[in-house]
């Protein structure tokens, strides 16, 4: 694989929500696509225990169970709802009455941009994984969820009694890697997160991605290649569209093979023209899965042994203690997807017998790991399934099945 394709792979959350829009269009961040579809929503500001301030937006249903939608790597909350009511999860989601949150985590361009004290043009700023956004932004984000519902139950704003404290959770992509984080370091939030949907879920890379060494390597030759120039985010906004529009042919064929779509996104790479779907990214996020896919096991960053040992108080990097999760989780995977593989997706059942209660095959033959968001048919291969299995659940009639 060139460097153009590890870019490309590296770059999966990005692309979404081409199809068919105008001009106009490309400029549009979350808050523009709610308003041009006139939803009901609301703003949050959130700040987390190191700094990091993240604005949320809310499609509110007072006294409605709370769902949370979280993005994957480079991702934001746009992808939840750049398809518009028809096809979005957020918006179908808000229809069936739930009271729906969507996540910006660090990072994500523009809503998670914010600090008390860095800026996004800072080294420090950027020094941040999965890691920090389990650790620190699903805390403070679930927190204020349940701070807010809590007061609209006791100020009689809800409509109707309902669990304030807890939260069903869906996650694309690498948000499962946050996901399981938070349990772990945080097992109080075992208790508050009610179910957790996992669309094509990472956690263990290593033998379970159809990637080899040489491919790896050329990835994080590239990410070395960007911190020795000084370039802190690893696509900044702009860079992808110039890229492609040099190397088309290449930019495509990688993208159909290792993103999408395998199903009905004809013009897959207009994506590349929306600004605010360039969503940054750090090289650390890069170089911990990279660390991940080489150890073959689920550990925090490794910084080496002299900094090992001042931040984990050993010579390795952390383990994260997976026992201690029990949360009811659903996987679901794709069957052609190069990154979320259905081995690696059934190896995380292995792991996880205990809290697991159903691994879902998406009804496709070809399904790659971004389709679960931007698929021309992602309402019925995708949503529609994941609602119906969450409101089996809720209902307690939700069969074990492994597929």
């Amino acid at each position: 694989m060139t460097e153009l394709g590890w870019i490309i792979v590296a770059l999966v959350p990005f692309i979404s929500c081409a199809a068919g829009q105008t001009e106009a269009h490309y400029e549009w961040t979350t808050l523009d696509w709610l308003k041009a579809h006139n939803a009901s929503h609301e703003l949050h500001n959130v700040t987390t225990a190191d700094g990091y301030q993240l604005q949320l937006q809310r499609l509110p249903r007072p006294g409605a169970r709370a769902v949370l939608l979280v993005h994957g790597l480079l991702g934001s909350s746009l992808g939840w709802v750049c398809l518009g009511p028809a096809k979005s999860l957020a918006f179908q989601l808000h229809q069936l009455q739930y009271d729906v949150w969507l996540a910006n985590l660090r990072g994500a361009y523009p809503h998670g941009r914010q600090h008390i004290e860095l800026t996004d043009v800072m080294d420090e700023f950027w020094s941040f994984s999965f890691h920090e956004h389990g650790a620190y932004d699903l805390p403070a984000i679930i927190d204020h969820m349940a701070e807010v519902t809590g007061s609209e139950q006791q100020s009689g704003e809800a409509d109707r009694e309902a669990p304030t404290r807890q939260v069903l959770l869906i996650g694309h992509s690498q948000a499962f890697n946050a996901f399981l984080v938070l349990c772990s370091l945080h097992p109080r939030f075992n208790q508050r997160i009610q179910l957790m949907q996992a669309l094509a879920p990472l956690s263990r890379l290593h033998r379970q991605v159809r990637f080899d060494a040489a491919q790896v390597r050329s990835l994080m030759k590239f990410v070395k290649k960007r911190q020795k120039s000084s370039k802190f985010e690893l696509f900044p906004p702009g860079y992808l569209r110039k890229l492609c529009q040099r190397k088309h042919e290449q930019c495509e064929y990688y993208t159909k093979q290792y993103a999408g779509s395998a199903k009905s996104n004809k013009k897959l790479l207009e994506a590349f023209n929306y600004e605010h779907l360039l969503q940054g990214g750090s090289a650390r996020e890069i170089k911990h899965l990279q660390q991940i896919w080489k150890s073959g096991d689920f550990i925090a960053y490794d910084y080496g042994p002299m900094q090992n040992m001042k931040i984990y108080n050993g010579v390795e990097a952390l383990r994260y203690n997976l026992s201690r999760i029990s949360v009811p989780t659903i996987l679901y995977f794709g069957e052609t997807d190069a990154i979320a593989t259905p081995e690696g997706v059934h190896a995380i059942y292995a792991q996880m017998m205990n809290s697991v209660r159903s691994v879902k095959r998406i009804e496709s033959p070809k399904f790659n790991h971004f389709d679960f968001l931007v698929a021309g048919e992602v309402k019925t291969l995708v949503n529609d399934k994941l609602i119906e299995l969450m409101e089996k659940f809720l209902e307690g009639k939700l069969s074990y099945i492994i597929e």
